[in-house]
């Protein structure tokens, strides 16, 4: 009897020994052991109870998938790819974390079971469940479940993840750890801006106030996002004519950054007065119409020069004052009325006078006079 209690004994001992064995190697299909080894800062990974291969071994990957950004509330989807040719069971243990090491969103465990979550340290993980192995299925395998973004902007937020592509023999040798970290950032809040400058001269003159002239002009997008720019110019109307200034667009759609140049022709009209003309043009943001940049162009609309003076004494117009306009003047001798090309002085008539006249300025080059 004693012999037998003896032995009872022993195989008990062994019996718990290999319930106990067993809960160690086995109990991580169910999921990974205590929760803190995704590789997180303070955090061990697998590898600490997975040994014989270095951890982050060349031949195997582990690739997250996240947002890049995030809007506070929005569920986004998260993906992890875990390979290694050969291997036939996978698992892995996932964390969120913000700057400061605080748990960031909320994960969701997918509908099909492969996933569950649980809670250490205020912090929340993802990992697998035993349907979530995948046992038999070789060289990859992913899980994919959800995630919800704080209900705040709480800056980066960095996703560590833990994984182990192990060859299902049961024990703690032959897997491999890989370990990957990927970052979210809250969206770069939309700025709009806008510059304008005037390319060459700010000013210009002309004396043909109907053909007017041309600026060149220079709009650009300084926000950080595409934007359409839509420009304007002013006008100056007055009871002695107008100068109105025309842009050759009224809009241009603009990447961030970049800029292009449009033409401001400033012109007025057969009334146009001698002065001088101050046009604005306004280029205004359709993101943030608060962001505008403005210009103006001063143009000096001049006097015509006064005609030549006459010189009658040039009958026929050739240019030059010789015998052949004393002969045409002599022609018209005696003569009285109007349009007669020898009434030199306009004085009605055709007399000696207008002959004095044309001898006086004898041999003279009008087209010098004009």
């Amino acid at each position: 009897m004693s012999y037998l209690k003896n032995v009872l004994s022993i195989c008990g001992l062994f019996l718990l020994f290999f319930v106990a064995s067993s809960s160690s190697v086995f109990a991580f299909s169910f999921s990974p052991p205590p929760d803190e080894k995704t590789g997180a800062p303070g955090e061990g990974t697998c590898a600490d109870c997975h040994v014989g291969n270095a951890l982050n071994v060349s031949g195997g990957s582990l690739i997250v998938t996240i947002p890049e950004t995030y809007e506070p509330n929005e569920v986004y989807t998260i993906i992890v790819d875990l390979s290694r040719a050969g291997q036939s069971k996978w698992g892995f243990e996932m964390t969120a974390l913000d700057a400061n090491k605080v748990r960031a969103g909320s994960f969701a465990a997918d509908g099909a079971a492969n996933t569950q979550l649980t809670e250490t340290n205020s912090k929340q993980y993802i990992q697998h469940t035993t349907a979530g192995t995948a046992t038999g299925t070789n060289d990859a395998h992913s899980w994919e479940f959800e995630w919800t973004a704080p209900d705040a902007d709480i800056g980066p937020i960095t996703f560590y993840v833990a994984g182990n592509a192990a060859n299902g023999d049961g024990s703690f040798t032959g897997d491999y750890i890989y370990t990957e970290q990927a970052e979210s950032t809250p969206p770069v809040p939309t700025v709009a801006g806008v510059s304008l400058e005037i390319v060459g001269d700010t000013t210009h003159a002309t004396m043909n106030a109907v053909a007017g002239v041309n600026y060149t002009l220079k709009v650009t997008n300084t926000g950080n996002m595409m934007d359409t720019i839509t420009l304007e110019a002013s006008a100056e109307v007055g009871i002695e004519g107008s100068v109105l200034g025309a842009l050759s667009d009224r809009s241009v759609e603009l990447e961030a950054g970049a800029g292009a140049e449009v033409t401001l022709k400033v012109a007025g009209d057969l009334f146009t007065a001698p002065g001088d003309y101050d046009i604005t043009v306004t280029a205004t943001s359709e993101t943030d119409k608060t962001m505008a940049a403005e210009v103006t162009t001063t143009t000096t609309i001049e006097a015509s020069p006064p005609p030549p003076p006459p010189t009658p004494w040039d009958v026929n117009g050739d240019g030059t004052v010789n015998i052949q306009d004393l002969v045409l003047t002599a022609s018209e001798l005696g003569q009285s009325g109007e349009a007669l090309t020898g009434d030199i002085n306009g004085d009605g008539a055709v007399n000696i006078l207008d002959l004095v006249l044309v001898s006086s300025h004898f041999g003279e080059d009008t087209k010098a006079v004009q």
